[in-house]
C-alpha cells in the first residue's frame, strides 16, 4: 500500500516543490525534477510488480459521500509502467529541450503534476476515482499546452478545453446513469453491469465511448489533438504517446472490460459498429498523416491511427484482440515518443518543420534521423521489431472474431505506414554531404 501511496504523490510533490524554486535557479529544479520522476518510476514499478505477482494493493475512502479508491489490476499496472517510465525520458528530454525557454518554473511544476493526474488514471479501482484523475489530468496539462501564451497556442488551448470537458459531460452522465443500474462503481468483483439488462444500453455505451473518446482521438472527436502541437515537443510526446490519449484509450478498455464485460458487450447493438469505427479511423488517419508537411502534424495524425489499433483490439472482445493492444500500447509509446524526440532534435537543430525541405538533414544528424528511420519501420509493423506481434495478435482477433475486413485494414494501414515515413527517411540523405554540417554532439 505505501508503494502505491508513494507512486501517487511522487509527481505531485515534486510539482510542489519545483514550484517554489525561483525562475533563475534551473540546476536545482532539474535536481528536483529527477529525483521525483525516479521516484514515481521506482514506486510505480514496485507497485506493478507487485500486482504481477498477486497482491491486489488497495486504497478506500469517501470523497463528498462518493466512495474512491485505487486498486490497480494487471492492465492499470501495466499503464503505470508505461507512464513511469517514459515519463522520465520525457524529463531527461526536457533538460536540454527546454534549457533556453521562458517559464520554465511554470513548465516543470505541470509537468510534474501531470505524472501524479495520470497515474491516478492508471490506479484507480472505481469509475469515481476514474473520473477524477481523467479530469484533473485535463487541468494539469492545459497549461503546457498553452505554453507559449502565442494566439495560436491559445486557440489550440481553448479547443482542448472545450472538447475535453464536452467529452467529461458525457462520461459524467454515464457513470450517473451507470450507478442508477448497478448500485456500484468498483471494477472489483467483475463488470459493473455483468447483471444487467433491459432498455438504455446502447445509450449507455454512446456514451461512454464518446466520452473517452475525446481524448482518444476517436474520430470525429479528434480535432484537437492536431492543434495541441503548439506545445512544447516533450509535451506533444507525452500528450501523444503517454498521458491524455493513453488516458482516452485506457477509459475505453475500462468501459469495454470493467464495466460492460464481454458478454454484456457481445449482446447490444451500438458495439458491433464499434470494431468499424475503430477501422476507419486507423485508415483515414494515416491517410491524412500522409498529407501533411509539417512533421509534428504528420505525427499527430498518425497517432489518430494509431490509438485506433489498440480499440480495435478491445472491440473484437477476443483474448487475441486484448492481448494485441495491450502490446501495442507498449510498442506504439515507446516509438511514438522516439519519433517526436527526434522532430524536435530536427527542429532545434536545423530550424526546419517541413519533411519537404530536410533534404540533408540525415548528414547532419545521422544518429536522429537513424533512430527516426528505426522507429519508422517499427510504425509499419517489420520483423523483428515489437509493432509486427501487436499487429498479428490484433489480425489474429480480427480473424477470431469471424471479420477478416478487419485483418485487411491492420495490412493496407502498414503499406499507408511505409508512405507516410520511410520516404522522409530517404529524403534526408538525399542531398551532397559536404553542405551539410554535423550538428550532433558525441
Amino acid at each position: 500500500m505505501l508503494n502505491l501511496i508513494l507512486a501517487l504523490i511522487s509527481g505531485a510533490l515534486g510539482g510542489l516543490i519545483t514550484a517554489g524554486v525561483s525562475e533563475a535557479n534551473r540546476r536545482l529544479r532539474k535536481i528536483y525534477v529527477l529525483a521525483f520522476t525516479l521516484g514515481g518510476m521506482f514506486f510505480s514499478w514496485r507497485t506493478a510488480l507487485a500486482v504481477f505477482a498477486g497482491s491486489r494493493p488497495a486504497i478506500s475512502g469517501s470523497l463528498g459521500g462518493l466512495d474512491f479508491r485505487l486498486a490497480p489490476d494487471p492492465l492499470g499496472a501495466v499503464f503505470a509502467i508505461i507512464v513511469s517510465t517514459l515519463w522520465l525520458f520525457a524529463a531527461l528530454y526536457s533538460f536540454g529541450y527546454m534549457e533556453e525557454k521562458e517559464n520554465q518554473r511554470t513548465y516543470y511544476s505541470f509537468f510534474m503534476v501531470s505524472l501524479s493526474a495520470t497515474l491516478g488514471v492508471a490506479l484507480s479501482g472505481n469509475l469515481i476515482a476514474l473520473y477524477l484523475f481523467y479530469e484533473l489530468l485535463t487541468l494539469t496539462t492545459y497549461p503546457l499546452v498553452i505554453h507559449a501564451r502565442t494566439k495560436e497556442a491559445m486557440q489550440a488551448g481553448k479547443k482542448y478545453i472545450l472538447y475535453s470537458l464536452s467529452g467529461a459531460g458525457a462520461i459524467l452522465i454515464a457513470i450517473v446513469m451507470t450507478y442508477a443500474r448497478a448500485g456500484h462503481l468498483s471494477f472489483a468483483g467483475g463488470p459493473i453491469l455483468q447483471n444487467s439488462a433491459g432498455s438504455g444500453l446502447n445509450w449507455l455505451l454512446f456514451l461512454f465511448i464518446a466520452g473517452f473518446g475525446v481524448k482518444a482521438a476517436v474520430m470525429p472527436l479528434h480535432r484537437w489533438l492536431p492543434a495541441a502541437m503548439v506545445a512544447p515537443t516533450p509535451i506533444s510526446a507525452l500528450l501523444h504517446a503517454v498521458a491524455v490519449v493513453y488516458s482516452g484509450v485506457y477509459g475505453i478498455l475500462r468501459i469495454v472490460y470493467s464495466v460492460f464485460g464481454h458478454e454484456l458487450m457481445a449482446a447490444i447493438p451500438f458495439a458491433r459498429i464499434l470494431p468499424w469505427v475503430a477501422a476507419f479511423t486507423i485508415l483515414v488517419g494515416v491517410i491524412l498523416a500522409t498529407r501533411q508537411d509539417v512533421l509534428k502534424r504528420r505525427l499527430a495524425y498518425h497517432t489518430i491511427s494509431q490509438l485506433s489499433y489498440i480499440l480495435l483490439g478491445a472491440f473484437t472482445l477476443q483474448p487475441w484482440g486484448l492481448t494485441g493492444a495491450i502490446l501495442h500500447m507498449i510498442s506504439y509509446s515507446t516509438l511514438k515518443i522516439t519519433l517526436f524526440f527526434c522532430a524536435g532534435i530536427i527542429a532545434e537543430q536545423t530550424g526546419e518543420v517541413n519533411v519537404s525541405k530536410m533534404a540533408g538533414a540525415g548528414w547532419s544528424l545521422p544518429k536522429t534521423m537513424a533512430s527516426f528511420g528505426i522507429a519508422s519501420l517499427g510504425m509499419v509493423g517489420m520483423l523483428p521489431l515489437n509493432t509486427f506481434w501487436s499487429k498479428f495478435f490484433l489480425m489474429r482477433g480480427g480473424v477470431a472474431a469471424g471479420s477478416w475486413p478487419l485483418a485487411l485494414v491492420l495490412i493496407g494501414s502498414g503499406v499507408i505506414n511505409a508512405i507516410c515515413f520511410i520516404p522522409t527517411v530517404v529524403l534526408s540523405f538525399r542531398a551532397d554531404k559536404e553542405k551539410h554540417p554535423y550538428l550532433e554532439r558525441g
